[in-house]
């Protein structure tokens, strides 16, 4: 996985007090890429940080996703990327590039923490960023089309039925007091991550700028815009 840009956007002309950052990642061995994301999610050592009850019972919920991801998706990746394991590659593509870039800290991701084995219900992945927010992942993997719309429409969507807020009571677990408090002080981040496979990528980035999907979010304290491309040598 390589970084191919990193900026952060200037969007005062339209009145609003918001940061849009943007990276661009590219993906160019998905085999390894796989081997690394097995790796990442068969570590466990987030569970010693909990209480011995939460260890217990997020221990019995992340052990059958583990089981799942690495037996029937990970370790199954030849030439040809499935919707499933691509937009697992960019959740935690995602993830990995916000920590390296912008200094952002690790949730383990959604699925590991939820009841239901695979296909969760809300978000896809959380980090907590160097302004200690809470920021809300959703990843959308499409091997032919741009997906940075249905990404932005997810999060509104999301936003509107409270998912985030629904999703607190598990994150207190892994972020600070200071992000859960901004949480309910409204100061909230979220992330778009989505594949890119039109060139250049970075104009993809500038239509998600200012398409209206993302103007529809802009009332938020962050927003990362996240593309990811698949060049396997």
């Amino acid at each position: 996985m390589n970084i191919i840009e990193k900026l952060t956007h200037n969007i005062t002309h339209l009145g609003i007090d918001i940061h849009v950052h943007s990276l661009i990642i590219n993906v160019n061995n998905i085999k390894n890429r796989a081997d690394e994301m097995i790796k990442t999610i068969q570590d466990t050592c987030w569970l010693n940080q909990l209480d011995v009850v939460a260890r217990i019972s997020y221990n019995a919920r992340a052990q059958r996703t583990i089981d799942k991801l690495v037996n029937n998706i990970l370790t199954q990746v030849e030439d040809e990327i499935t919707e499933e394991f691509g937009e697992f590659m960019i959740s935690t593509s995602a993830q990995d590039a916000l920590v390296q870039t912008f200094g952002h800290v690790k949730v383990p991701l959604a699925e590991l923490l939820k009841e239901k084995i695979t296909g969760n219900p809300g978000f896809d992945f959380h980090t907590e960023t160097q302004n200690n927010l809470i920021s809300f992942g959703e990843a959308k993997f499409s091997g032919k089309t741009n997906k940075y719309t249905d990404a932005l429409t997810q999060i509104k969507k999301f936003i509107d039925l409270k998912k985030h807020d629904a999703e607190l009571i598990d994150l207190k677990n892994f972020v600070s007091k200071t992000a859960i408090e901004n949480h309910i002080n409204h100061n909230t981040c979220f992330i778009a991550a989505f594949s890119i496979n039109s060139p250049p990528p970075e104009n993809i980035i500038k239509n998600a700028i200012e398409c209206r999907h993302l103007k529809e979010i802009l009332d938020q304290k962050e927003i990362y815009l996240v593309g990811v491309t698949v060049n396997d040598n």
